[in-house]
């Protein structure tokens, strides 16, 4: 890819961001992203194949953060923070976790952790990665009410727990 394709798609991405932030929509219409990003219709579908390949793009970011709480390790404040986030557009997070996008989210979270660990097969890396946004859907409903904090440090360890159970296997 040249460095301007890798600039109009950074561009798109970055309009995308923008639009659902400013609008809380996170599947703004196609019309308002064209003309937030100012590239023509065949331009945006020449770099993503459809409006959700877009969104999963635009998730790197997050899902990078997610993925690193499979370790022990993992930064407490950057998990609380996205978490903090998806809480405060908890509605619109809901809906990204929901099917039928959800399995393309998980499938997206796998190769996040892919790219971190090469000590689970493919399988239960989406095995890890389908709880880990259990748990978030769970606690976005309100069936399992606790700070953001504490999420972040629940994920933590659970993800850990199955990290280790899953080596063993």
């Amino acid at each position: 890819m040249t460095e301007r394709a890798k600039d109009t798609r950074a561009d798109i991405v970055g309009a995308f961001n923008r639009l659902v932030l400013s609008t809380r929509d996170a599947r703004p219409p196609v019309a308002a992203l064209l003309q937030e990003a100012g590239v023509a219709r065949s331009t945006l579908y020449k770099h993503f194949d459809d409006k959700d390949s877009l969104l999963l793009e635009a998730m790197r970011g997050p899902l990078s953060v997610l993925a690193a709480a499979i370790d022990e390790t993992a930064d407490v404040e950057s998990l609380t923070a996205l978490l903090q986030h998806f809480w405060d557009r908890r509605r619109q997070a809901a809906d990204l976790m929901s099917e039928p996008f959800s399995i393309r989210l998980v499938r997206a979270l796998a190769d996040a952790i892919a790219a971190r660990r090469e000590d689970l097969d493919r399988s239960d890396m989406l095995r890890v990665a389908d709880s880990q946004l259990s748990l978030i859907r769970l606690w976005l409903s309100g069936e399992t009410p606790c700070s953001a904090a504490v999420l972040a440090a629940k994920m933590i360890a659970i993800a850990s727990a199955q990290r280790n159970a899953l080596r063993r296997t």
